[in-house]
């Protein structure tokens, strides 16, 4: 979770945080991130004839991540309020409750949002080891909607995307 912050957010080796959303916005988009067990989903909504910028910044934030303990520790304290707010909230806080329940002994007994003492004690180098690992191009999908034409939005993802290389394990 909060490494999906942290890409939605924090910046890339090429453009700051602020520089990205104010991309974004001038694109007349939206974007938001969300979390679950299993995936984390990265979703840009805008104009069909921005369809190249969407590929080139999806590419960018997801590839191209530059993890500053700076910014991790000003992610942090975001996430910290979001785990508060949870125990505020009783379906999220029971749901949580259920899992670490039902799941025991199993990687979704653990709480999506994180556990307080785990984030406070992320490192960028641990981040950056996680991100190196898991965000490469094989575990990735990429699914597109609008009208463009199939054929042509296929040689762009192909020219975009089709040189990446998985750089994990």
């Amino acid at each position: 979770h909060i490494l999906e912050h942290y890409i939605l957010f924090r910046g890339t080796e090429q453009r700051t945080g602020e520089e990205i959303g104010r991309d974004i916005r001038a694109h007349g988009a939206y974007f938001n991130a969300h979390t679950s067990h299993d995936l984390a989903t990265f979703e840009l909504s805008l104009p069909s004839e921005y369809a190249e910028f969407a590929l080139q910044n999806q590419k960018e934030i997801l590839f191209q991540l530059n993890i500053t303990q700076e910014e991790l520790d000003k992610e942090k304290q975001i996430i910290l309020e979001e785990l508060s707010q949870i125990q505020d909230d009783p379906l999220k806080h029971s749901t949580a409750l259920i899992y670490q329940n039902l799941f025991q002994n199993h990687p979704y007994q653990r709480p999506i949002y994180g556990k307080k003492e785990v984030i406070e004690g992320a490192s960028a180098e641990k981040i950056q080891k996680f991100y190196d690992n898991y965000f490469v191009p094989a575990n990735c999908a990429l699914a597109m909607v609008g009208d463009f034409i199939i054929e042509e939005m296929e040689e762009q993802i192909e020219a975009l995307f089709g040189m990446l290389e998985n750089k994990g394990f």
